[in-house]
C-alpha cells in the first residue's frame, strides 16, 4: 500500500505531510512522559503484514513546564 504513489505521480504534498508528522511526533515525545502501562510483549503475529500479538499501551502523562523568570 503506498497513500501518496510513487515515481512521476507520486503526491506532490508528501513532503509536507512527512514534515508535519515529525513535528507532530516530536511534540508529543517533548510534551509528555511515556510510560509502559503494563508488561512489554514484543511477539509478532503474521497477518497482511506482521503485527504485534498484544498491543502497545503507554500511560501519558503531561510533562511540567519550567517556569522561565
Amino acid at each position: 500500500m503506498m497513500p501518496f504513489g510513487a515515481g512521476r505521480r507520486m503526491c506532490p504534498g508528501y513532503a509536507l505531510a512527512m514534515l508535519h508528522l515529525e513535528y507532530f511526533v516530536a511534540n508529543l515525545v517533548w510534551n509528555f512522559k511515556w510510560e509502559a502501562a503494563g508488561e512489554v510483549d514484543l511477539t509478532e503475529k503474521p497477518e497482511f503484514t506482521v503485527v504485534m500479538k498484544h498491543p502497545l499501551e503507554v500511560k501519558l502523562s503531561p510533562r511540567v513546564k519550567a517556569s522561565s523568570q
